[in-house]
């Protein structure tokens, strides 16, 4: 009976002590921060602003084009290429022939998932090369490493 008794106390004792840290902290952080962008703005040095003109998403470009390309690819691929979508209907259609419905069942919900991320990937690739388009008029488009 002292364990659950002593247990009760200590937490009790260390939501107190969390309590009246959040309470002092709260003032402190209010008279901190000020309304608006202006205060934020006042607190970041000229030489310390980072990614203001799309430096880090504009070298990231190439690299995901690369890699929603790598998988549309694999999503388009023939039976013999594994994560397309034919080698999943063709998975599906074998468990079907062999009665393993709740395989089959399985197998059909990721081919589902499949078809519907194909249509979301070459949205995406559309909306990357909108932004690589954008990257191109921007002067740091070529300059610095984006980190």
């Amino acid at each position: 009976m002292q364990r659950p008794k002593a247990t009760v106390a200590t937490a009790l004792a260390g939501l107190a002590l969390t309590g009246s840290l959040l309470s002092a902290a709260a003032p402190a952080n209010a008279a901190e921060s000020g309304s608006g962008p202006a205060a934020s703005q006042a607190k970041v040095h000229p030489g310390q602003q980072r990614h203001t003109e799309g430096k880090g998403l504009c070298a990231r470009v190439p690299r995901l084009e690369k890699r929603i390309d790598r998988a549309l690819a694999r999503l388009n691929g023939g039976v013999h290429t594994r994560g397309s979508v034919a080698r999943m209907a063709q998975r599906v259609k074998n468990a079907r022939a062999k009665n393993h419905d709740a395989v089959a069942t399985f197998l059909q919900d990721r081919l589902t998932r499949r078809k519907q991320l194909k249509p979301t990937l070459t949205r995406e690739r559309a909306d990357l090369k909108a932004v690589a388009a954008w990257c191109s008029t921007r002067d740091n488009a070529k300059e610095g490493n984006g980190s």
